[in-house]
């Protein structure tokens, strides 16, 4: 290779990218800094040509203060990233500041990628002519191992299979391009890489296999939403100059609305389990992508079209797109309780559900109600009691009744037939005595959740309900004897 040649290109590219990318690294390098304290460029010895080291440099992606700490390859999801350095993995944006590297020699745009100190030892033997070429961005390698991070397998060391494994077929490869390397095989693997850090910066097959159907289900509602708008608003569809506006925006509104969706998130969580935390993602994607969208809209089309469609359709949009999802999880929900009471049925005959009341209608029994109802096919949650009867007696919590208090265990045991009580909070010792001796005398097996174990070394310090802290320091006080023992759970029968 001339490398006169490839030198020029290296500083005529290096140069113009610094210029064009100016204003993105200024933002990306603002938003890094108040994403999280410290500097914005993260600087590093790494291994250059000839096994010569030199500072490489690149936007920072884990927090300032986090030193050399853990593995010394970046696996998918790595711990250690700010919220912002998941973008910048994902976008290669974090490689930008390399620019200058490549602007004062120590770089070239196409290259062996530089390796830290922690892999010099791996360059010997027929290896150690990889330090023979200017270490770059772009290569096959950086190609074929686009997305490097999800190849990690999640039963091993990271940094042990990068060793054995990825280290090797890199250098391997490494070696057989650059021997034969010409400028215009350079230029090609530039287009390639610049090409792939684009389209790449999207996981398509993950995305594809995780939600696929929903993301079809969506460019579908999409298109619903803005035939819906244009008939609402018109009442019918838009005639003359306002057709043109509505074709525009058929195409347009998807491939706007859709990636800003993908990047808000929208897409990683799973349908089965959409939550308040999925529906405000939801709300914000969609109202920004349409924003974006009805914007560009109205560039493209006609200016004074109505605004009032691009309200419509966001409403639209929202509703029907929310809907689907509730939908799905309640479906899926259903299916898997009629599959697993089958199941149940199946090896221990009709009805065979173990029924569990729970005591205390708080943050914790909720969760529990939870937990037992969709992790637990064999047990049934029949509902709540409560001390505090007035307020919530009639009423019910996420689908489960309040069935009374303490007083009403009798009439409710009558109905339902408990098997299990089991009390979210640490009962005060006459309580607890009262409890124990109704279960006793009833065959119900009483499970006191904060003085089992794992959980009582997380309630003892001074967790649990509020309500109870005062019997809880009570309880302290008397003799060891007379406090309640951890206990897996208190039977009779």
């Amino acid at each position: 290779m001339n490398r006169s040649l490839k030198r020029a290109m290296d500083v005529v590219l290096a140069l113009l990218g610094l210029i064009v990318g100016a204003p993105l690294m200024v933002l990306v390098a603002l938003l890094i800094r108040l994403d999280s304290p410290g500097k914005a460029i993260f600087s590093q010895p790494r291994l250059g040509l000839n096994g010569r080291l030199f500072l490489m440099h690149k936007f920072r992606k884990f927090p300032d203060n986090w030193g050399t700490k853990g593995a010394a390859v970046t696996v998918t999801s790595d711990a250690r990233m700010t919220r912002l350095g998941n973008v910048l993995e994902r976008t290669k944006l974090d490689e930008l500041p390399q620019l200058w590297n490549i602007l004062i020699g120590e770089m070239s745009f196409v290259g062996p990628r530089p390796e830290t100190e922690r892999f010099k030892d791996l360059f010997t033997g027929e290896f150690a002519r990889v330090h023979d070429y200017v270490p770059g961005i772009f290569g096959p390698n950086q190609v074929a191992f686009r997305n490097e991070s999800y190849l990690y397998p999640p039963d091993q060391d990271p940094e042990v299979f990068y060793r054995e494994q990825l280290f090797p077929q890199k250098a391997r490869n490494d070696l057989d391009y650059f021997s034969r390397a010409t400028v215009l095989s350079d230029a090609y693997w530039i287009v390639c890489g610049l090409w792939c850090s684009i389209v790449g910066a999207i996981d398509w097959s993950t995305l594809g296999r995780r939600a696929g159907k929903v993301f079809v289900a969506d460019l579908l509602i999409l298109e619903l939403a803005w035939l819906g708008a244009n008939i609402l608003r018109f009442d019918g569809l838009p005639t003359r100059h306002l057709w043109d506006v509505y074709v525009i925006g058929t195409w347009l509104v998807p491939l706007v609305v859709l990636p800003v969706m993908i990047l808000g998130g929208n897409y990683r969580g799973m349908v089965r389990h959409f939550a308040a935390t999925d529906a405000i993602r939801l709300a914000v994607s969609v109202f920004v992508g349409w924003t974006i969208a009805y914007l560009l809209v109205l560039v493209a089309g006609e200016r004074d079209a109505s605004i009032g469609v691009g309200i419509i359709a966001v409403m639209l949009t929202l509703v029907m797109m929310g809907a689907a999802r509730v939908i799905y999880r309640e479906r899926f929900r259903r299916a898997i309780n009629l599959k697993r009471e089958a199941e149940v049925r199946q090896a221990h005959g009709d009805d065979p559900r173990s029924v569990v009341v729970l005591y205390g209608a708080g943050h914790r029994g909720l969760a529990l109600a939870s937990l037992l109802n969709h992790g637990f096919p064999e047990a049934r949650v029949a509902g709540f009691l409560d001390d505090n009867d007035r307020e919530l007696v009639g009423r019910s919590i996420a689908g489960y009744p309040i069935l009374g208090s303490e007083r009403d265990l009798d009439t409710v045991h009558a109905v339902h037939g408990i098997d299990q009580l089991w009390t979210t909070f640490e009962p005060h010792w006459f309580k607890y005595q009262r409890l124990r001796d109704w279960c006793r005398k009833n065959e119900v097996r009483l499970v006191v959740l904060p003085v089992t174990q794992p959980f009582l070394s997380l309630t003892t310090t001074g967790g649990g309900d509020a309500s109870f802290s005062a019997d809880r320091e009570a309880t302290s006080r008397r003799k060891p004897a007379e406090r309640l023992q951890p206990a897996t759970s208190l039977h009779s029968g």
